[in-house]
């Protein structure tokens, strides 16, 4: 229709005049021929194959819509057909809808719903499914082994730095006990030269005073030689301590190589970092899992339902059977029913309305081209054998 307007209208000149939006009344189509010179055969030539052009686009558009009209009347002929139903068919019917809007209205929810795991992630834990109990419990167990074994080894470092610095106290007690035994030997040395020096010089009796001197550099020597003995004693007892912590260490590195390793190779086996993420992928597949077993079920249940629908539908002698399909809940509620009543009728309204106006545009084509033929009768025989050339067209 759009077509045949662009073809004919122009900026001030309407050669058809029509009103196509809704709530406005058609115009009777009306040609303009005051600026035709039909005596020029190239201006008469190009008015009459519009009009005939005009004929087929009516013609053409007339056969679209009544298509569309046909399948609009037999709807509404199939609601009066559902409404004028026995009973016990409308219950059987509505039995059938009943289940159809409940599996769709299941698929709809599973459709929507949001934390779905990825097909990506339902395949790979399809495919190790048999695997991940035994799997989940080895790696909860491997991180349970990882935090006592870091554990251990940061006890072991602590104790070993604890003995490492008492071994750098005892090695430091040597040293100074050292220090002060070359001082208490200096010192003595010191106190019998000037022992000896004042006996010598000054006549003085220094006796008792070189034993008081030897005495207390001896209990001073004994002294730093005890405890040169005990911090020596104590060094070989640390050493053989931080030996042992030595060896621990390198058992729980050992060990803690390999439970990174088992770690490392669980988390890349099931694809994943850690055992709550594990267990909270397992969780989500074994949903998703019976949920698609569900909807498979499900599946099966909607196409059963829906043969019998449709075997029901046949039987109530309704034509278009599958347009049922996608209208199941105006089967299930009266008020949606109406609205689809309502809405046919308003479509079939509309669609008479264009087939009136393209009828008619068609038929004031035609008469125009009549009139046209009568008032110049010397054209007649062209003007035939342009209709002529137009249903020959037409027929292709």
């Amino acid at each position: 229709m759009s077509f045949w307007k662009r073809l004919f209208r122009k900026k001030g000149n309407n050669n058809i005049s029509a009103v196509l939006e809704e709530g406005e009344e058609q115009v009777v189509p009306v040609f303009h021929r005051e600026n035709v010179n039909f005596h020029n055969s190239q201006e008469r030539e190009q008015y009459i194959r519009g009009c005939l052009e005009q004929i087929a686009d009516a013609e053409r558009e007339l056969h679209h819509l009544e298509y569309e009209y046909n399948m609009v009347t037999s709807h509404l002929t199939d609601i009066e057909e559902l409404e004028r139903l026995p009973e016990m068919m409308r219950l059987e019917i509505r039995e059938m809808a009943e289940k159809l809007h409940g599996l769709e209205k299941t698929q709809k929810n599973y459709n929507q719903k949001k934390n779905r795991i990825s097909d990506e992630e339902f395949s790979k834990m399809e495919q190790l499914e048999d695997d991940v109990e035994d799997g989940l419990r080895k790696l909860k167990e491997a991180e349970e082994y990882h935090k006592l074994v870091k554990s251990d080894m940061r006890r072991l470092n602590g104790e070993r730095h604890a003995y490492e610095y008492r071994q750098e106290e005892l090695e430091q007690e040597l040293k100074n006990a050292s220090g002060i035994a070359v001082i208490c030997f200096i010192a003595l040395v010191v106190c019998l030269i000037i022992l000896f020096a004042l006996q010598v010089a000054l006549r003085f009796d220094t006796r008792l005073w070189y034993v008081v001197a030897i005495c207390l550099a001896a209990v001073v020597i004994l002294k730093l030689f005890l405890k040169h003995g005990d911090a020596g004693r104590e060094i070989v007892r640390v050493e053989r301590d931080i030996n042992r912590l030595i060896l621990l260490q390198n058992t729980v590195k050992i060990r803690y190589v390999n439970n990174k390793h088992l770690l490392d190779y669980l988390c890349l086996k099931f694809h994943v970092k850690k055992s709550a993420e594990l267990e909270s992928l397992w969780e989500r597949y074994r949903e998703e899992k019976e949920e698609r077993e569900q909807m498979e079920q499900a599946s099966r249940d909607f196409a059963y339902y829906q043969k019998e629908f449709l075997r029901l539908l046949r039987q109530a002698r309704i034509r278009d059977t599958s347009v049922w399909l996608h209208q199941v809940s105006a089967v299930l509620d009266e008020h949606e029913m109406v609205r689809l009543r309502q809405g046919l009728v308003g479509r079939r309204k509309a669609l008479r309305e264009q087939m009136d106006y393209n009828r008619e545009l068609a038929r004031a084509a035609q008469a125009e081209v009549t009139d046209i033929s009568g008032r110049y009768p010397k054209y007649k025989g062209e003007i035939l054998a342009l209709i002529s050339e137009y249903e020959g067209k037409q027929k292709k």
